[in-house]
């Protein structure tokens, strides 16, 4: 199976138009041509559909056969950081790191990233990322029109930030969904995600107050939808945790625990 087919089994299993997927990442005709092998389609732009719509790296290229691209490599290496990060693990994320600087070629700055943004968010801090990445981060936010790609960076890039360009980036991204308001089930999960990261940062960083309020007040104020009802709960949690509710914190965090969910939350209990 090539990547086209893949990408348009995908497609139909989610019940998805062309357009749909992809994504605003690229052109719809350009995606048309890449589902019929007509154009090959870029490393990082192929993540970043997959990630959009949530499709797991591993699985999508386990249906891939008799199609090779240099560029391969870096989508295994993605998938071993992803689930290093998930597990919070300093040890695998430090052999990647080696993996990599013994590779002759120049890691991709998508690769960098991804392999910074796990050590942050493990790390729960952006202090010992290289400045000149994070600066160029910063840039690409700042240079982006809000739409549902730029929030997705955003929520996973806010880590890299420090505590005050972070609050001014997602109060920037909140005043512009709300001029824009779209209720697809992708963007509101991203949006959603930026104010659940955003807490998590401030609750770490011992940011001030109003920071945690201006998220918690943003996932009040977006529609009802079952596919971002976690994150309300985890707004809740947080509210909790700001206001010094212990009680109520310990039971939103016994009700993760008991649906199984609690991992989203583990590093605040220790």
């Amino acid at each position: 199976m090539t990547i086209g087919e893949a990408l348009k089994q995908v497609r139909l299993h989610e019940g998805l138009t062309q357009e749909q997927m992809a994504a605003g990442i690229i052109s719809e005709s350009f995606y048309s041509k890449v589902e019929r092998d007509v154009h090959q389609i870029d490393a990082n732009l192929l993540l970043d559909i997959l990630v959009a719509h949530h499709i797991d790296v591993g699985s999508f290229f386990s249906k891939i056969s008799n199609q090779k691209t240099k560029q391969e490599p870096d989508f295994d290496l993605m998938n071993q950081i992803s689930f290093a990060q998930n597990k919070r693990d300093l040890h695998k994320l430090d052999e990647i790191t080696e993996e990599i600087k013994n590779r002759k070629e120049k890691p991709s700055f998508w690769l960098q990233f991804r392999l910074e943004n796990a050590y942050a968010w493990t790390l729960h801090s952006g202090d010992q990322i290289d400045p000149e990445l994070k600066k160029k981060v910063k840039a690409i936010i700042v240079d982006e029109n809000w739409n549902r790609t730029a929030y997705h960076y955003l929520s996973q890039a806010v880590i890299f930030l420090d505590i005050d360009d972070a609050y001014q980036l997602v109060n920037s991204a909140f005043r512009a969904y709300k001029k824009r308001p779209a209720t697809d089930t992708f963007t509101l999960q991203f949006v959603a995600m930026i104010a659940v990261n955003f807490l998590n940062c401030c609750y770490h960083k011992h940011a001030s107050k109003k920071y945690a309020e201006l998220a918690i007040q943003f996932l009040r104020e977006l529609p009802m939808d079952g596919a971002i009802g976690i994150n309300s709960v985890l707004g809740t949690y947080y509210e909790a945790l700001f206001n010094s509710d212990r009680a109520t914190a310990d039971e939103v965090a016994d009700v993760l625990r008991k649906s199984g969910y609690v991992s989203l939350i583990e590093d605040t209990l220790k």
